[in-house]
């Protein structure tokens, strides 16, 4: 799911101000401020990432191939021109594949990912940028 907000809406969650948020057009905004509120969520960290994109319509399958995750440790400075960020990897050129779907994963998506020298395993890029700031 997404939501489309302006850039004064996003200041105003950046500084705090989330009463706007309460009766938002987007149902995704509301939903957002009623955890942030009960669950005293807050914007803690920037995560930013080139993604490049494929779907296949049989099972809505989704796969990403995510590269060049990076943070900021000045999180305030998001809607600044001048964002000093580092790299959130351990290895700055390991690409983050990642493979969604809804119903099933057809066997012509499983045979393409089963590929030699090719790691299985969760992967949180807020949780790596998190390690940062």
């Amino acid at each position: 799911f997404s939501a489309q907000i302006t850039e004064e809406e996003c200041r105003a969650i950046l500084s705090g101000d989330t009463g706007f948020m309460k009766l938002h057009t987007s149902q995704l905004v509301r939903e957002l401020f009623f955890k942030m509120k009960s669950q005293q969520l807050r914007p803690r960290v920037l995560v930013s990432y080139i993604r490049e994109p494929f779907v296949f319509s049989a099972g809505n399958v989704r796969v990403t191939f995510d590269s060049d995750i990076r943070t900021t440790l000045f999180h305030g400075s998001f809607l600044e021109k001048d964002l000093r960020d580092i790299s959130a990897l351990d290895n700055a050129a390991d690409i983050i594949l990642e493979v969604k779907y809804d119903e099933f994963i057809p066997d012509i998506i499983l045979h393409l990912i089963q590929t030699e020298n090719i790691r299985q395993q969760a992967y949180s890029k807020y949780g790596a940028c998190r390690r940062f700031g």
